[in-house]
This record gives C-alpha cells, sequence and structure tokens, in this order.
C-alpha cells in the first residue's frame, strides 16, 4: 500500500499538469482513469476532508493556512490527510492493482 499512497499524493501534487495532460490526449487511458477515479474519490469525502484536501493539494495552502481556515491543530491536518489518503489507497488497489 506504500507506492499505492506514493502514487495517490503525486497524482494530486500534480493534478493540473496530469488533467492538462489528459485534455491534450497525452496522457494515455491509464492516467485518464486514474484521474477519473481521484476526482470521484475526492468529491465523495466529507465536506470538511474534501475542504482540506482541495486546500492544501489543489490550491496549493500550506498546512498552517489550512489549519488556521479550519480553526485545528497543524497536526490534526496532517492525520486527516494521511487517513483520507489511506483509504482512497485501498479501493486504488482494488482497482488498479493486479
Amino acid at each position: 500500500m506504500q507506492s499505492s499512497t506514493g502514487t495517490i499524493k503525486s497524482l494530486l501534487k500534480r493534478y493540473e499538469y496530469y488533467s492538462i495532460m489528459v485534455e491534450n490526449s497525452l496522457g494515455g487511458d491509464e492516467l485518464k482513469q486514474k484521474l477519473s477515479f481521484l476526482e470521484k474519490a475526492i468529491s465523495a469525502l466529507r465536506e470538511e476532508d474534501f475542504k482540506i484536501m482541495k486546500e492544501i493539494y489543489l490550491d496549493g495552502l500550506s498546512v498552517t493556512q489550512v489549519a488556521k481556515n479550519c480553526f485545528c491543530a497543524r497536526r490534526t491536518v496532517y492525520y486527516r490527510c494521511e487517513r483520507i489518503i489511506k483509504r482512497i489507497a485501498e479501493v486504488y488497489d482494488g482497482q488498479f492493482k493486479p
């Protein structure tokens, strides 16, 4: 699962880049499927979790800023991100790993 969590983090960190590749038919079907999976997984999160993931990975805010926005500790933001990514990685493994 460790490699899957790394893959999820990589897809999230470079989401815009990969989306542009897919839109311009440069990414291939596998990348398109992975991005579609990731979009569905993120949109299915609870509102607060969705906000945290969006602000960190898509909006590029720091964990400190996200913690201030959510009125919680930085440690809580890190914990929630890791928990979310692990849950997404479990489903990812079932869909994309042989």
